[in-house]
């Protein structure tokens, strides 16, 4: 004899299925589930936050270009003078005398630095400062005859007198000195007065 069924099949003919609705499912929105949009959630398509930007360049600095040049060739005369006391400063009385190359640079370190500070950026301004660094070296380097012929005539010949009327022998005296080498101290002086004003220029 057959036996009766513990279990009627449900809807459908399942007889585990639950219909939709059922208690154990919970309907969109009940407690335990986080609406859309709800707090730690993020909204749909929602921008990622934009990186901070790096702040802008600063403007160039400009400088004065007519108060740079002038500041310079005071410069210029300025390490002119140095160059030359240096000279009669280490002269000897028996008419010997020795050129320092660092001191030639003097007048291209001071104009660099005049033509640096306050002619700004200016693309021609480091090699105007070249050339002032060079003709410093070359007047420093007469005035230093110039004391040195004071010196050794114990001041009978002065220092205005030796341009004027003894210009002769410091064109001598220059023309025996010129080496290699003092063309490379030359080379110092106006590669100094380059060097300053193009790296305070572009600071």
């Amino acid at each position: 004899m057959s036996q009766p069924y513990q279990q009627q099949p449900g809807p459908g003919g399942a007889p585990n299925q639950q219909p939709y609705g059922a208690p154990n499912q919970q309907p969109y929105g009940a407690p335990g589930q986080q609406p859309y949009g709800a707090p730690g959630q993020q909204p749909y398509s929602a921008p990622p936050p934009y990186a901070q930007q790096p702040p802008p360049p600063p403007p160039p600095r400009t400088g004065n270009v007519g108060l740079a040049v002038a500041v310079g060739i005071v410069a210029m005369l300025v390490g002119a003078a140095i160059f030359a006391g240096i000279m009669r400063a280490t002269a000897e009385d028996n008419g010997e005398y020795t050129l320092y190359a660092y001191p030639a640079a003097a007048a291209g370190i001071l104009v660099g630095l005049a033509f640096g500070k306050l002619g700004g950026r200016n693309p021609a301004l480091p090699f105007v400062a070249a050339v002032l660094g060079i003709l410093g070296a070359i007047m420093g380097q007469f005035l230093g005859y110039a004391l040195m012929i004071n010196h050794w005539t114990d001041g009978h010949i002065g220092v205005v007198s030796a341009f004027t009327d003894e210009f002769d022998a410091l064109k001598e005296g220059f023309k025996e000195d010129f080496d290699a080498i003092v063309a490379v101290m030359y080379a110092i002086g106006g590669a100094a007065g380059f060097g300053i004003t193009k790296r305070l220029g572009s600071s």
